[in-house]
């Protein structure tokens, strides 16, 4: 049984014969006879008693109209609301947000543009570190990512756009003066309490830190450990220690905390928009945002 049986039995039943159905398909009325038949024949049911050129519906045919004519509705429902969502205009879009770089550049502007542009889509932003998310566009858990270059984002599976690269800095609580205006030397820093982060949450990161902070000479005292940088920079901000975080924090520095760029101390950061290679009309249109926006 195909959607068609259904359609010219309900003209047929809706327009009183298989003349006026067939006038109102457009198709020859032989070939309406001929579906009516092959679906009668494959319910093994008489939906219509012949009555000359005239047609009566069976009671079996009255209640089998009624839920066919329920079925194309739903049928004709999808097929609307599929075309209106590969027009960007509904449909239910998920997304990773990272907190650290969510406060000025891309991402934002994307956010805000994309709800303006598909006022009816619903956007799911889901906060969550680097490597989940890499690991939650994998799944398909989100449809979307803005992202820091991690080992997990390998393969073909993933259209990736680089976007920006940040850089560490130093934050320390606006109680500790280092009496200079410059660039921060190892023997300034040495020594400090540190708060940091467990390597689980971006091993990448994490030895690509420890190691340049091991090339100026600096061996951290870790005091502390926390999974994000909101929560680190609460600690710093309370006085525990000091930390190394990325430099997009400076476009939200929190009240008691200050930044310093550490002399001879660098780790670029890869800040990246990521999709799966093969992506849906909404993803579609929020790269394109993306990439206008990068232009």
């Amino acid at each position: 049984m195909e959607l068609r049986h259904l359609r010219y039995f309900v003209a047929v039943a809706d327009h009183g014969g298989i003349t006026h159905a067939a006038d109102r398909l457009n198709i020859a009325q032989p070939a309406v006879s001929r579906q009516i038949r092959d679906l009668e024949a494959e319910m093994g049911v008489d939906l219509l008693l012949r009555e000359g050129r005239r047609v009566v519906l069976t009671d079996a045919g009255r209640a089998f109209a009624e839920r066919a004519r329920t079925l194309l509705s739903a049928s004709d429902s999808a097929v609307e609301e599929a075309r209106r969502i590969d027009r960007g205009e509904a449909g239910h879009l998920r997304i990773g947000l990272l907190e650290s770089a969510s406060w000025s550049g891309h991402l934002p502007q994307a956010l805000n543009r994309f709800a303006r542009a598909c006022p009816n889509v619903r956007m799911d932003v889901v906060p969550m570190g680097s490597v989940e998310q890499i690991n939650a566009i994998l799944s398909e858990e989100l449809d979307a990512a803005f992202v820091y270059r991690q080992d997990n984002l390998v393969g073909g599976a993933f259209s990736i756009m680089p976007l920006r690269v940040d850089n560490v800095v130093l934050a320390a609580s606006a109680d500790l003066d280092f009496e200079k205006d410059s660039d921060l030397e190892l023997e300034d820093i040495d020594g400090l309490p540190i708060v940091s982060f467990p390597r689980a949450v971006a091993p990448a990161y994490h030895d690509a830190l420890n190691a340049a902070l091991a090339g100026i000479g600096f061996d951290p005292v870790i005091v502390q450990e926390a999974e994000n940088e909101t929560t680190i920079l609460s600690l710093v901000s309370a006085g525990v220690g000091c930390a190394f975080v990325n430099s997009a924090n400076a476009h939200r520095p929190p009240k008691r905390v200050r930044f310093y760029r550490v002399e001879g101390l660098s780790v670029p950061i890869e800040f990246l928009f990521v999709t799966r290679s093969n992506v849906g009309g909404l993803t579609q249109r929020l790269r394109a945002i993306v990439e206008e926006i990068d232009a």
